[in-house]
């Protein structure tokens, strides 16, 4: 497996609020607008569900395996292409006013489509904590 880890985002919410947002996925809905238009091209939210098509890879199903309350969320991958993990990894910031976020992704990807797409894979996650991290936290949750 190759391991991919994003940039550290600092988000300006606190760390229980950050995850309760993403661990449930249908709160990302009011932030649809956040992913670019040419990355993805379809996006469904479920609770515990993400269905998303990719131009260049086609429909991918992620599944929510694993919370570990306010700290961390692990995504597995069905029937997609590729098996990958994906993990959103929280800590706290100045006396917990604050988080950190960091999104890694393993994939077992083939030596010849890592060496073809190994940097858009990893600009690929970058973006992703980047559109995590816009996210304005205090207004999501109702």
């Amino acid at each position: 497996m190759t391991l991919y880890k994003s940039n550290i985002q600092h988000i300006g919410a606190r760390q229980e609020l950050v995850y309760e947002t993403l661990s449930d996925l249908r709160n990302l809905e009011r932030s649809r607008h956040l992913i670019p238009e040419n990355a993805i091209q379809d996006v469904e939210f479920e609770e515990n569900r993400c269905l998303i098509s990719l131009p260049t890879i086609g429909r991918i199903d992620l599944f929510i395996q694993e919370k570990v309350p306010s700290s961390s969320i692990r995504f597995s991958s069905e029937s997609s292409p590729i098996n990958f993990h994906l993990f959103i990894n929280l800590q706290p910031l100045e006396d917990g006013k604050f988080t950190q976020l960091q999104v890694e992704v393993h994939a077992d990807i083939p030596q010849m489509v890592k060496l073809m797409f190994n940097s858009k894979i990893q600009q690929f996650v970058n973006q992703f904590a980047e559109a995590l991290a816009s996210i304005n936290y205090s207004s999501v949750i109702s």
